[in-house]
Parts: structure tokens; sequence; C-alpha cells
């Protein structure tokens, strides 16, 4: 797993928000089970170029005056409109003590059902997990070249996740993927369901008749 750094200034608690983010800084937070609360500030454009490379599931070292921490992007906040990040919670981590965090899918492949007129649909975009900082990993693969017609699914059992590493929040049973009939085709089988269905219906009634008219005579 790559190394991901990144510098941080620990906040002057009497600078305003307002004024952080106008210097395209964000604000945050560093804290952990055995780290007291560290308030920091960072340059906004090395965040945001460190959160795209190790999202929320890479051991990041972070500098903060002399103290050097390894941490997790634990929570970010991001603006309604603009969608930059407003302030982030990280979370340090201690080598040898399990902790939580999300690690998301990688869909790769192609389901060939697809050919057959199904669409893929996915369930899941990765899975919270519980285990070793030393058992991290960027991401678990999610083949959907499996899919081979409509109805075929992916299950978490069939990731093979060794769960003698990660404790999962999830059922092996729960649908990852799977490979369904659109909806317009879905309707369209439906409405000729409905239409056998009157036929056979229109069929019955006239044959009653026919018999309650032979019973009068």
């Amino acid at each position: 797993m790559a190394k991901h750094t990144i510098s941080a200034d620990i906040r002057d608690t009497n600078e305003k928000v307002s004024h952080i983010r106008q210097s395209k800084r964000v604000p945050g937070v560093v804290y952990g089970r055995h780290q007291e609360p560290i308030s920091i500030v960072m340059d906004s454009s090395d965040f945001l170029r460190l959160y795209r490379k190790a999202g929320e599931s890479n051991i990041i070292n972070i500098s903060v005056g002399k103290k050097k921490l390894d941490v997790l992007v634990h929570m970010t906040q991001k603006h309604p409109v603009s969608g930059d990040f407003t302030h982030v919670d990280f979370y340090a981590i201690t080598q040898g003590e399990a902790l939580n965090t999300h690690i998301h899918f990688n869909f790769i492949g192609e389901a060939p059902a697809i050919k057959e007129g199904a669409i893929v649909e996915e369930h899941m975009k990765g899975l919270d997990v519980k285990c070793l900082p030393s058992d991290l990993v960027d991401h678990f693969d999610v083949d959907l070249s499996v899919l081979k017609e409509e109805g075929d699914a992916i299950r978490v059992s069939d990731l093979g996740i060794d769960t003698t590493k990660y404790e999962l929040s999830v059922n092996n049973d729960d649908v990852v993927a799977n490979a369904s009939l659109p909806r317009a085709a879905v309707e369209e089988e439906d409405e000729e369901d409905e239409v056998v269905t009157g036929s056979d219906e229109d069929i019955a009634a006239k044959e009653a008749e026919g018999s309650d008219e032979e019973s009068k005579d």
C-alpha cells in the first residue's frame, strides 16, 4: 500500500472558520483512542489531492508541528453548493489494534448478461469492516463477468473476503450486484401476461355462456 502524507498546522483558536476557508485552507481535527484531539488546518488543494488517492481506507502520515501520526480519514463535511471540503476528521490509529473503516468496491469485468438484454444493478458501493491497520486494502474487487444471464447475482460470500481478517457488518447472503431485466422489459412482460390472462377469461366466459344456452335448450 502506497504511503500517503500531508502536512498540517495547529489551528489558531482565535481564527474564524470563514477566514480559514477564504484563505483556501480546510479545518480539521485529529483524535483517537490514545490521542487527545488536535485542531488543525491544512491546504485545501493538498487535502483534495490526498483524498483522491487515499480515500478512507488508506493510512496517511500526517505531520502536525513536530508530531507525526498515522491516521485515517474518518469523516468529511462538504459545502452543499460548491462541494468543497469544509471540515475533516482524522482518526489516529494504533498498530496492532483493530479499527472500523469503509472499504469500497472496485467493479471489474463485463457481465455477459448485458448482451442478452439484462442490466447490472449495484446494490452496494463498499463494506464497513473491522480489521487491523496492517490488513487495510484500497478496495475489494467485484468481478461482474460471473453474471452470465438474467437472474444471476453476486453475494458477499462470493467475494472471497477473508473473514478471519475482516469482520463484516453485513450478511454473507446480501446481494452486491445482480443482472436483471430493464424495467421497460418487465412492464412489457406484465402487459403480455395480462393480455393472455384476459384472453383465457374471455374464452372461459364464452364457454360458460354456451353451456348455459345448451342447458336452456
